[in-house]
């Protein structure tokens, strides 16, 4: 009797193991799924998001079995039109700190206050500004910051970050970077080019102190031991888009730069190949995933595009993804967002631009800055195959 429940005992110990084992890629772990599973899980999205792409098209009824539909208040032509006046609004009265987009869930437009240090006169801005898109009847939340402190989460992730240095002396995309010149530390987002120049592509807010000269402002690798030149900040703009541009021309002969994105997480797919074909994401409740310094490879769900948000700045950034549960921390901005195809497959997306922690209703959720505003805004193309050093 013994004998046989030591035997069960170490068959539940090993399928413990297989489980912990069988979740090691991101997606296993939003979905609470096995790895083998994914791609079937892969396959049963793409279909769900042609249903709802097809379903977009007046003619076509007969796929109306596949959803369950629910009265909506709202017409979408009523929200784009409401969402364009309150983006007026917010212009003209500058509410420091609110997040604003349509999200399909609530049939409306959502407010998002968060937890920004107002002075007076900021509040009675923020009041007004409130009073004034009343008539357009939105969602407003106030959002609260969470109890647990942020600070003890990002330590805690961030020694993960040392295991990266340890692959080959290859900059990958969501690799951490460091600005020296301000001591602030991001990740690597995706590799571009125009006719003449190659350019490594991150946050804005990397360049944090706006001030230095072009040429003071270098870029560094930051996980390996030895800290080795990327290249020089040529650009950066926090509005109306969160992105800055760096050349790397002059990058150290002791590093390659890698079209691949990092992923420490998974010993099984350490490197995610980004697909030269794949189209970005443009469903809502769609899988998203981004790569980041901080916490590496972690996934979640979009919930509304084309948002804005007006920040301590008196600026305002447009254009955003939202995409709620993904955890992100302090270095994952800049990093690469992307929709995986297969287990090491990704199409990308973006780059992260920041995280709002406060809760609400609609909140925690990331902020993406859409590759195709990227690439347009600045006139590129995105690199996927191998670069071949000068």
């Amino acid at each position: 009797m013994k004998y046989i429940y030591f035997l069960l005992i170490l068959f539940t110990f090993q399928r413990h193991l297989m489980v912990i084992h069988a979740q090691e890629h991101p997606l296993a772990e939003l979905w609470g799924i096995q790895d083998h599973e994914i791609p079937s899980y892969l396959s049963r999205e793409a279909n769900l998001i042609e249903v709802l792409e097809i379903l977009s098209i007046p003619e076509v009824k007969q796929y109306e079995q596949f959803l369950d539909f629910r009265k909506a208040n709202n017409s979408l032509a009523y929200l784009k039109s409401s969402f364009n006046e309150i983006t007026k609004l917010a212009k003209q009265n500058n509410p420091l700190g609110i997040f604003v987009s349509i999200f399909p869930k609530f049939n409306n437009i959502v407010i998002v206050v968060d937890n920004y240090g107002r002075n007076v006169s900021e509040e009675e801005d923020l009041e007004e500004y409130i009073r004034s898109v009343s008539q357009y009847k939105p969602e407003v939340f106030f959002a609260d910051y969470p109890s647990n402190s942020l600070n003890s989460l990002t330590s805690s992730h961030t020694k993960r970050g040392c295991c990266f240095g340890k692959i080959t002396e290859r900059i990958f995309c969501g690799q951490g970077i460091i600005n020296e010149f301000d001591g602030n530390i991001c990740s690597a987002g995706f590799f571009a080019k125009n006719q003449s120049h190659t350019f490594l592509v991150t946050a804005g807010h990397c360049n944090k102190n706006y001030h230095g000269s072009g040429s003071e402002k270098k870029f560094f690798t930051f996980e390996i031991t030895k800290r080795e030149l990327i290249g020089k900040l040529v650009y950066s703009s926090t509005a109306p888009h969160d992105i800055a541009l760096i050349d790397i021309e002059q990058m150290s002969k002791h590093l390659r730069p890698s079209t691949g994105i990092i992923n420490v997480s998974n010993v099984s797919y350490v490197e995610l190949f980004i697909n030269d074909d794949g189209m970005p994401v443009f469903t809502h409740g769609a899988h998203l995933c981004k790569a980041g310094y901080s916490s590496s490879v972690t996934c979640g769900y979009t919930e509304a595009f084309n948002g804005f948000y007006l920040s301590g700045l008196f600026e305002i950034r447009e254009n955003y993804i939202f995409v709620d549960i993904m955890k992100s921390f302090g270095g994952d901005s800049g990093g690469p967002v992307f929709a995986f195809t297969d287990l090491n497959r990704v199409t990308l997306n973006g780059i992260l631009s920041g995280s709002l922690k406060d809760r609400s209703p609609v909140s925690p959720f990331n902020y993406i800055v859409p590759l195709e505003i990227i690439l347009k805004d600045n006139n590129l193309n995105l690199i996927t195959d191998p670069i071949v050093p000068q």
